[in-house]
């Protein structure tokens, strides 16, 4: 298989489940981490933290770890849009709608290029 179909199976992963699709929604804006995406998208911290840290960070690699903070005995991961350049993206509308598969098809062609690009430059 080559590079680029190996992407692009990461970032169709990273864009079939409607939780990560949510959770990159938010991320668009810039940083968050496990505890702020939770509340921001009042979803259970145990789910988000999984779709965060697991799929999107370690299998997906569509985002960067950017900060670790101390907090309470554990550590906060801060984390980003792993995507050089600016964002040119649609309004990502509702769950199901439209302009949400509008917004994952142009996100997932920036994250594509992104990837492609970091390839080529090894």
């Amino acid at each position: 298989m080559s590079a680029g179909a190996e992407e692009l199976d990461r970032i169709l992963k990273a864009l079939n489940h409607p939780v990560r699709r949510r959770i990159l929604s938010e991320l668009v804006g810039g940083t968050g981490s496990a505890t702020t995406l939770s509340r921001a998208l009042k979803t259970d911290l145990g789910i988000v933290t999984y779709h965060l840290n697991q799929v999107l960070a370690k299998q997906c690699k569509v985002l960067e770890l950017v900060d670790t903070v101390p907090n309470r005995g554990s550590v906060e991961k801060f984390y980003r849009l792993d995507i050089e350049g600016p964002l040119d993206l649609p309004a990502a509308g509702g769950p199901g709608s439209w302009e949400e598969a509008s917004w994952a098809m142009s996100l997932g062609e920036r994250l594509l290029e992104s990837a492609l690009a970091r390839e080529d430059s090894k």
